[in-house]
């Protein structure tokens, strides 16, 4: 969830950490004792470097899956909501003008409030006091024989559009739980730890392998924090598909 700068930070600042470890692993304790070590510890290295890259791997696939079924359901949000103005424009007067009014509102509320308060962690219900008065207008309505059918289709339209707001607001609130954070933290200061106490007789090549491994780590760690929360950060799902929505419901 930071921008493209902190994470940027984020990435250097661990590199800059890693480097100074090796720096001073090298002079409290020399390579040449270090590397006597290397054929008891390397083998373990290799088997916590594998496992960890497995969980980082698999976390990274899980937030992405999520990030992409966000992006999908806010689409399909809107779209319920074109539905809703369809089919609201085959109602008799004044509930036509009504529910059309009402769904303009609707996705202006949703992209001037809702948007705005989840990118700074707040909840909204802007859009859920709008799809409230379009219910309260679908129970207001006294129709007859193809009218009632057309009552029908909208609450079964509206409800879909319920469903996906309710969806919108789970997704918002969904976080990674601590402990797997703790596990992805731990684990990247053990492995990077342990690729530092390493002996390797050349000096700079073994800078450059523990540099290599932070930064693959720690990138894959700020893309995770970032794709967690699909709605706030540098990476998000964006109102777009609202905003389409609104200009087809602005035309004539």
């Amino acid at each position: 969830m930071f921008s493209y700068s902190q994470s940027a930070f984020f990435v250097v600042a661990s590199m800059a950490v890693s480097m100074f470890l090796v720096a001073v692993l090298n002079r409290l304790w020399p390579i040449s004792s270090r590397k006597l070590v290397n054929d008891v510890t390397g083998w373990q290295l290799g088997i916590l470097g594998t496992t960890y890259g497995v969980i980082l791997g698999f976390m990274l696939f899980t937030v992405w899956t999520d990030f992409r079924e966000a992006e999908v359901n806010t689409n399909l949000e809107a779209s319920s909501l074109m539905t809703v103005s369809r089919i609201g424009a085959g109602l008799p007067s004044p509930e036509r003008e009504t529910i059309h009014a009402l769904g303009m509102k609707y996705a202006e509320s949703t992209i001037n409030e809702d948007w705005p308060a989840m990118q700074v962690q707040q909840d909204s219900s802007a859009s859920q006091f709008v799809a409230g008065d379009m219910w309260k207008v679908l129970a207001e309505m006294k129709s007859e024989a193809a009218g009632s059918r057309s009552a029908d289709h909208l609450a079964n339209a509206l409800k879909d559009l319920s469903e996906r707001r309710n969806l919108r607001e789970e997704e918002f609130r969904n976080r990674l739980p601590g402990i797997l954070w703790l596990l992805l933290v731990a684990g990247a200061g053990a492995t990077v730890g342990s690729a530092c106490l390493l002996g390797n007789d050349n000096e700079w090549l073994h800078y450059c392998q523990v540099l290599a491994l932070t930064f693959v780590v720690t990138v894959t760690l700020a893309a995770i924090g970032d794709l967690a929360r699909p709605f706030e950060g540098a990476v998000s799902v964006s109102p777009v598909a609202f905003k389409r929505a609104l200009t087809l419901m602005k035309m004539p």
